[in-house]
């Protein structure tokens, strides 16, 4: 089988389909990806065959967002409608033509898409070639019917989507059925999702694989650490814009009696001196520290809150934008962390926050219990199974 991935050119977008990858390729599938072709050393890192498609852009380069409207800023009411825009519209309409033109030279049995990239569905429904989506989000188990990606938005993509579909010959699909029909695929367990809220018919929840990119050791004085409570803070690939969100966590933290390492996204150097407890870096390896970590500071991207749910650690959510007050509010829910919605945000609070979560084993408990159901479900067995079933049938996997 030939399985053709397409994906946003963003770390965050590619980790969620590596694993599904790995396991077709170590099954014997050939496996590829499309994206821009300046994500092309992402893709080529984890050894896989990268065709170029789209605008040449990057996610996390700003010098590469020519074909865009100026970013607003993410509590700017005009944030969601960039949203849009960028991964909706622009880079759908751009993307179709070059899918379509490698999809007949490389000859896919099947593509499987993350849900913010639109091409693939697409290009599927064009040339007959059954589609997967996997829920890079952490709506990533609910009908798209049901997405509140922002207030007052019932479909995210609705209006591009339908011009799409008009522009390149399909019927309409006002409810949106296609980019689901054949098969979806979460990566968390169903009570992640809101309650009341459906999913796919054919949605399938399967394991959480946590991705580390290439060459990423742990730092040694990570293990080093002296023996107390580790808070780690990140904030995802936007980091760099966020001083102000990081200057909170270090009024908030750098006299407390904890190891508190900031991943800042930026030159450490810019922050002022801090006492010996607290280490500011540029990146750190994400999935080999939570480990190590008693709680986690996050933005409440996807990937973020299912890699430290995975280790069993807590979270206190600080939300940003798009899908993560979601995230923010599923974990105050389940009881696995702290939810501070930005007008809540001062150093005490934080500090409150931070103290309540190391305070007793009540949220550690219940993130174990949900770090063990997460490593219940089917692994990577059951994924080859149901994409190679969907590429032979052709047909929705119930």
């Amino acid at each position: 089988m030939r399985a053709l991935f397409t994906v946003q050119p963003a770390i965050g977008h590619l980790h969620p389909l590596v694993p599904l990858a790995q396991a077709l390729r170590d099954a014997g599938h050939d496996v590829a990806f499309c994206s821009s072709a300046g994500f092309r050393p992402e893709v080529e890192a984890f050894g896989f065959q990268a065709f170029d498609a789209g605008l040449d852009w990057v996610a996390a380069d700003r010098s590469t967002w020519t074909h865009f409207p100026p970013m607003p800023a993410p509590h700017d009411p005009a944030f969601p409608d960039f949203v849009v825009a960028v991964f909706a519209d622009i880079t759908t309409r751009a993307m179709v033509p070059d899918l379509l033109t490698v999809t007949e030279e490389w000859r896919p049995n099947l593509i499987v898409r993350e849900v913010m990239e639109w091409s693939g569905c697409l290009v599927g429904e064009l040339l007959g070639i059954p589609h997967a989506s996997v829920g890079g989000n952490a709506y990533s188990g609910v009908d798209s019917t049901e997405i509140r990606y922002f207030p007052g938005n019932r479909f995210f993509a609705a209006t591009p989507y339908a011009r799409h579909r008009a522009e390149f010959g399909l019927p309409p699909d006002p409810e949106m059925h296609d980019p689901f029909k054949h098969l979806h695929l979460c990566s968390m367990p169903k009570r992640w999702d809101r309650p009341g809220l459906a999913a796919p018919a054919n949605t399938h929840y399967v394991r959480h694989v946590s991705v580390e990119r290439p060459g990423e050791p742990l730092p040694d004085w990570v293990r080093e650490l002296p023996e107390r409570p580790t808070v780690y803070a990140a904030l995802g690939t936007i980091a760099y814009a966020m001083r102000d969100v990081f200057e909170l966590i270090l009024d908030a933290l750098r006299d407390e009696d904890v190891n508190l390492i900031l991943a800042v996204g930026q030159d450490p150097s810019a922050f002022s001196p801090q006492p010996p407890n607290v280490h500011i870096e540029r990146h750190v390896p994400q999935t080999r520290l939570l480990p190590h970590c008693d709680a986690f500071i996050s933005h409440g991207g996807f990937n973020s809150i299912k890699e430290s749910l995975s280790c069993g650690v807590p979270l206190v959510v600080v939300p940003i934008m798009s899908d993560e007050p979601y995230s923010a509010e599923r974990c105050a829910a389940l009881g696995i962390g702290r939810h501070l919605a930005p007008d809540e945000r001062t150093p005490e609070t934080l500090r409150d926050a931070v103290r309540a979560i190391l305070a007793g084993p009540g949220y550690r408990t219940r993130a174990k219990e949900l770090s063990a159901e997460m490593h219940e479900l089917p692994g990577a067995e059951r994924v080859v199974e149901l994409l190679t079933t969907l590429a032979l049938d052709r047909v929705p996997t119930a």
